[in-house]
C-alpha cells in the first residue's frame, strides 16, 4: 500500500455500482471512519463544482487504497466519462486505480436472486452486451485480487474491519523498504560524488596540462549531475516521511 501525501489521514476510495450497493457503501464508509480513515467517494463527499470524472480521478489519486464492491449489476456505460464503449463506470474506476498504482481490495456480494434492483434490467438494449462484459470484468478482478465474498452490509463491514490491520502492516513494510532503498542509493551517490570531487581537484592542479583541464569540464558536469541525483533522492526520502 502506498501512503498518500495529499491528506493528513489515511483514506480509501469506494468503487461500486450505486443503486444496488448503496447500503454496502454506507456500511464500510462507517467502518472506515470509525477507524479514523477518510472516505473518497461521490456519494460520501460533499458536492463539488468539478466534473464527475475529475472528482473521481482526484478521489482515487488522493486515496491510499481502493475498495471495490461487485454485486450483479454491471452498471452504466458512459463513453463521455470513460472514453470506452464497453467499460462500466465501476470498471473504469478500477482501471484508473490500477494505472495510478493503488492497491485494490475486492469484495463480491452473494446477491439475492429475487431482488430486482440487484440485477441489470433485462429490458435494457445493452443487457446482453453488459452481461458478457461483466463476466470479463469479474474474471479480471478474480485473477488479480482473490476477492472475498460477503452476504450483507454488516458482514462486509466486519470483514473490512478485520482486514485493515493487515492492509496497514503491508503499507508500513512497503514504506520502510522504499526508505531503505532511498538511503542506500543516497549513500552510493554520495560516495560517487566524493570520488568525483577528488578527481576534479587533482585534474585542476597546476601540474596538469590543458587536456586535463578539458577533462575536468566533463567531470564537473558529472559531479553536478550526481549532486542533483542526491538532492532528488533526499527530497523523495523526506517526502515519504511526511
Amino acid at each position: 500500500m502506498k501512503v498518500n501525501m495529499h491528506t493528513s489521514h489515511p483514506s480509501a476510495f469506494i468503487s461500486s455500482t450505486f443503486v444496488d450497493l448503496y447500503e454496502d457503501r454506507t456500511a464500510i464508509a462507517g467502518a472506515l471512519k470509525a477507524r479514523g480513515l477518510n472516505v473518497n467517494a461521490l456519494d460520501i463527499r460533499p458536492a463539488s463544482s468539478q466534473s464527475s470524472k475529475k472528482e473521481i480521478q482526484n478521489g482515487i489519486r488522493e486515496s491510499d487504497f481502493v475498495i471495490l464492491l461487485i454485486g450483479d449489476r454491471f452498471g452504466s456505460i458512459l463513453k463521455s466519462m470513460t472514453g470506452n464503449e464497453s467499460q462500466s463506470i465501476t470498471w473504469w474506476e478500477y482501471t484508473t486505480a490500477l494505472k495510478m498504482g493503488k492497491p485494490v481490495i475486492a469484495y463480491f456480494k452473494n446477491v439475492d436472486e429475487n431482488d430486482p434492483k440487484s440485477h441489470d434490467d433485462k429490458s435494457d438494449p445493452l443487457y446482453r452486451k453488459k452481461r458478457v462484459q461483466f463476466e470479463r470484468f469479474k474474471i479480471q478482478v478474480t485473477n488479480r485480487h482473490n476477492p472475498s465474498f460477503y452476504s450483507d452490509p454488516y458482514d462486509l463491514a466486519e470483514q473490512l474491519d478485520e482486514s485493515l490491520i493487515s492492509i496497514y502492516r503491508a503499507g508500513v513494510k512497503d514504506l520502510c523498504s522504499k526508505n531503505s532503498e532511498l538511503n542506500n542509493k543516497i549513500s552510493q551517490l554520495e560516495t560517487e560524488l566524493s570520488t568525483l570531487k577528488s578527481t576534479t581537484i587533482a585534474t585542476l592542479s597546476p601540474s596538469n596540462n590543458s587536456i586535463g583541464g578539458l577533462l575536468s569540464l566533463g567531470l564537473n558536469q558529472q559531479q553536478t549531475d550526481t549532486e542533483k541525483q542526491v538532492q532528488g533522492f533526499m527530497a523523495a526520502l523526506n517526502k515519504s516521511k511526511t
